[in-house]
């Protein structure tokens, strides 16, 4: 399938292990290189806090597996069979699943906040106490909704997403290595790649191939000067399809 194209996997670590397999199973040299670093929140105490009871809840949302991660590494207890879980996309539900929640919401198509905002089990949420797992930052359109429809939001930080720490030698020497094609799974990835990379290697960067699993992320390569842009479907398995589809059709 992907015989001899060399791709940059630019997820945190801990999350690329999945796409770097299905890209390496389809022949595809897969090269990691993290864009972000997860750590603890600066203040563990609310969260902590918030896993003790977690009984007191009606639905908890996580943002992302990383959200996921990181709670289910500071739970001491099984997380409560009857509490549901809502997320916002493939790679959060299969992680929710994996981590033994048998309750879980997730958007049947459009994989973002407004697609969960959308399902049927998010409308009559008045008077719902609800616990939203994220990192520092992030959109507020899916809080925000939350408590419009009346719901009790409690809003924690679960993990902090931070710049990579290795250096520019590293990201130069794999650019003068040269690549096939860049996977970029969020506008802050994007973000730190250019700035990275600097004035130096701009037009480098700029002519260089992107797949990526949301509008968002291309709007925000668009930005930054790329030109190249295949926007595939969610998932691991939605990248490893739009990149083959990419390169089959390309020869």
């Amino acid at each position: 399938m992907l015989n001899g194209q060399r791709l940059w996997v630019t997820r945190p670590s801990q999350q690329a292990a999945g796409l770097i397999g299905l890209l390496q199973a389809a022949g595809a040299e897969a090269v990691a290189l993290p864009l972000l670093e997860i750590a603890p929140p600066d203040d563990p105490a609310p969260l902590l806090a918030a896993l003790a009871t977690l009984e007191q809840f009606d639905l908890a949302v996580f943002i992302s597996p990383s959200a996921l991660d990181a709670v289910f590494e500071r739970l001491t207890q099984p997380w409560p069979a009857s509490l549901a879980v809502a997320v916002v996309g493939p790679g959060s539900e299969r992680r929710a699943r994996e981590l033994g929640v048998q309750l879980v919401i997730s958007p049947a198509s459009q994989f973002d906040s407004e697609g969960l905002l959308a399902e049927p089990a998010m409308q009559a949420l008045q008077g719902k106490k609800i616990v939203l797992f994220r990192g520092n930052g992030g959109r507020d359109l899916l809080p925000k909704a939350l408590q419009e429809r009346g719901a009790l939001l409690t809003l924690l930080c679960a993990y902090q997403r931070q710049p990579p720490r290795f250096d520019l030698a590293h990201l130069n020497a794999e650019l003068t290595a040269g690549c096939d094609g860049i996977v970029i799974s969020s506008s802050e990835a994007a973000q730190h790649l250019f700035q990275l990379a600097g004035a130096l290697k701009l037009q480098q960067l700029q002519s260089c191939l992107y797949f990526v699993p949301h509008p968002r992320i291309a709007e925000t390569l668009l930005a930054l000067g790329a030109k190249k842009i295949e926007l595939t479907d969610a998932g691991d398995s939605g990248l490893l399809q739009g990149i083959d589809r990419y390169f089959t059709q390309s020869h």
